[in-house]
């Protein structure tokens, strides 16, 4: 943390690292209150995005993969995502095709989108809500439960989620041998470089006369509709070795219907971004730190916007403060961290200010996946006492607004390859602006909490 206050002399001012109220000849007017500035980062995203499949490719209406059948689903994604999906064995009690628990990387370490036949990473999964009967033979399998008049089938003795095998144990006791995974599911990789999009393929590649024979003679597979998440590998889905979670997967494993999952994924979609270090001023003149409409004023704030830095911006403010800014200065460690660091979601940076009637806060901080966006207050900044001179304290979020600095093009956040480089595409429209809804359409709210209380 760096702050600095302009108020009395240039000696005092120079120390750099202070309290508010040991610099300057007035901060002890009765009049000066102290104020406890808290940011949150409050993101509740988990995954980047997700959705569903079921519509098989030229068909109309939802319904499972028969042989020859393909699913197919699009969506961009940046180097550090991975692609997560489940969608039942239809001829099981509660086995599903999948991901490794933290979902396959989209792009390899060298940073090429990895395309292709991937197959040989999916792996069949045993939800463990069931235990296992015969496939497509035991009553509370897919193809026989609908008829069963014992509702659902007993519950596993072992309740975690855990890989299926080629020979695995049923319920009798008796081992069952498995086709190869590759003879009923094919899974596909395409990628276009011009959108960042990927496009996943999922077949059913199965014969259903010779593929999965079983004590009733040979049995028709089929690939149920299922869901997918891009995320940055935390397991949105389940975890090796545990129970189920309880937000859909088992109807999804037990009879393919993957609306619970669906519903309970759909909020969790965000770009969960960190903020970078702030840059602050406490001031009795407008716009300190830019001017809504006008280009960028080369202080600073550019960089703090593409790469998280507010050093630049502080040192112009030290060496020459704007006109009517008192106080201003940079903190970039989060409370309870040992060293200083971006704001992740569900920390908070805190600091406190000296300020007197008419004085204003402003503050900005990068938007950090993005190429040039920044969170802060208008060119005017927040008033710190309301008409009576009494200080504004509580929630003031609905004061911040999303800005494009206006010095590179957008690429989409959490997606674009040049987020938090120091150079890329100069932005057609150079000024300072706000992030309109059509281009980001996220509340605010949704991303930063900005709350003001005195402080003692």
């Amino acid at each position: 943390m760096s702050i600095r206050s302009f108020r009395g002399s240039a000696a005092c001012a120079a120390l750099g690292l202070l309290t508010l109220s040991a610099c300057g000849s007035g901060d002890d007017d009765a009049s000066a209150r102290r104020f406890l500035v808290r940011i949150e980062n409050v993101a509740p995203f988990q995954n980047l995005k997700s959705g569903r499949f079921d519509t098989r490719v030229s068909g109309t209406s939802p319904g499972p993969l028969a042989p020859g059948d393909t699913y197919e689903f699009s969506f961009t994604a940046g180097l550090n995502h991975r692609l997560s999906f489940a969608s039942m064995f239809g001829a099981s009690n509660d086995w599903f095709f999948g991901t490794e628990p933290r979902g396959l990387p989209l792009y390899s370490a060298d940073g090429q989108p990895v395309t292709g036949d991937i197959t040989s990473q999916v792996i069949l999964w045993d939800a463990g809500t069931e235990v296992d009967e015969e496939p497509a033979v035991g009553a509370h399998t897919g193809p026989k439960q609908a008829t069963a008049t014992d509702g659902p089938g007993t519950k596993d003795f072992n309740s975690n989620v855990r890989r299926v095998g080629t020979r695995p144990v049923l319920s009798t006791g008796q081992t069952f041998n498995l086709p190869p995974l590759a003879s009923m599911i094919r899974v596909q990789l395409a990628h276009d470089a011009a959108t960042h999009r990927f496009t996943v393929r999922i077949s059913n590649v199965s014969d259903d006369g010779v593929t999965l024979s079983t004590s009733e003679g040979i049995k028709p597979v089929r690939i149920a509709p299922g869901v997918w998440v891009v995320g940055a590998g935390n397991e949105p889905l389940f975890t090796e070795g545990q129970p189920d979670r309880g937000q859909g997967l088992e109807a999804l494993a037990e009879t393919g219907d993957v609306t619970a999952l669906h519903t309970w994924l759909t909020p969790l979609n965000g770009v969960a971004t960190p903020l970078s270090p702030v840059i602050i001023a406490v001031h009795n003149a407008s716009a300190p730190l830019f001017t809504e409409g006008a280009p960028d004023r080369g202080l600073g704030l550019e960089a703090l916007a593409e790469t998280g830095d507010p050093s630049q911006l502080a040192n112009a403010f030290a060496l020459k403060p704007p006109t009517g800014v008192s106080v201003s200065g940079t903190f970039n460690t989060p409370v309870d961290a040992s060293a200083p660091g971006p704001l992740l979601p569900g920390h908070a940076y805190e600091f406190t200010v000296t300020a007197r009637p008419a004085d204003r806060l402003s503050f900005a901080t990068m938007f950090g996946q993005s190429n040039d966006w920044f969170f802060g207050t208008d060119e005017q900044g927040i008033a710190l006492f309301d008409k009576d001179n009494t200080p504004v304290t509580g929630d003031l979020t609905s004061k911040v607004y999303l800005w494009d600095v206006g010095t590179e093009l957008d690429e989409e956040p959490a997606v674009g390859p040049h987020q938090g480089a120091p150079t890329w595409t100069v932005d057609t429209d150079r000024t300072v602006r706000r992030v309109p809804v059509s281009r980001y359409g996220t509340p605010l709210s949704q991303h930063l909490r900005l709350t003001l209380t005195e402080a003692n």
